[in-house]
C-alpha cells in the first residue's frame, strides 16, 4: 500500500512537470524572449490591457515583435506611450475575437477589437499575412497556444 502512494505521488509529480499549468496569453507574453517582444509587452501594460490578456477570452493577438516597432517613424512609440486612451485603441487593433490558430487562418477579413478590418492573406501555409505584416510562422510552432487564445508573431505593426 505504501509503495503504491509513494508510486502514486512519483506520477503525479513527474505529470505536473511534463505539463506545466496552462498559461493565458499575458503570462505567455511574458515568458517569451523579451528581446525580441518587450516593446509590446511594455505597451500592453501601459495601456492597462494586461488584464484583458488574461481573462477568458478567448482572442487572438497578432503580435509586432520589437523590430516591427523600429520600422515605425521615430517617436511615434513614446507619442503613444504618453497618451494611454491612444495607445489602447492601437495596441486592440492587433486583437481579434476566438481563438484562430495558425492553421485555420484563411484568406478574408477580420475585425479587431478596435473595430477596424484586418485583410488576411494566405498564399502558402507558412506565408500569411495581415495588412501586410507576414506572420513568422515558424515561430508561431512553438509556445504560442494560451488557455484564452493564440498568438502569432508578426514583422509589422498594424496600423488603422
Amino acid at each position: 500500500m505504501k509503495l503504491s502512494l509513494v508510486f502514486l505521488g512519483l506520477l503525479l509529480v513527474a505529470t505536473s512537470l511534463s505539463n506545466p499549468a496552462p498559461q493565458n496569453i499575458m503570462e505567455l507574453l511574458q515568458k517569451a524572449r523579451q528581446d525580441r517582444i518587450s516593446t509590446l509587452v511594455q505597451a500592453i501594460q501601459a495601456a492597462g490591457l494586461a488584464e484583458t490578456l488574461q481573462k477568458d477570452g478567448p482572442f487572438t493577438l497578432f503580435a509586432p515583435v520589437n523590430d516591427a516597432f523600429k520600422k515605425l517613424p521615430e517617436d511615434s512609440v513614446a507619442k503613444l506611450t504618453a497618451n494611454p486612451t491612444e495607445l489602447k485603441k492601437f495596441l486592440l487593433r492587433h486583437v481579434v475575437k476566438g481563438n484562430i490558430p495558425l492553421s485555420e487562418l484563411k484568406t478574408g477579413d477580420l475585425t479587431s477589437l478596435d473595430g477596424g478590418i484586418s485583410k488576411i492573406t494566405v498564399t502558402a501555409p507558412d506565408n500569411i499575412t495581415v495588412d501586410k505584416a507576414k506572420i513568422y510562422a515558424p515561430m508561431n510552432l512553438t509556445s504560442t497556444t494560451a488557455i484564452n487564445g493564440v498568438i502569432h508573431y508578426i514583422d509589422q505593426v498594424l496600423l488603422p
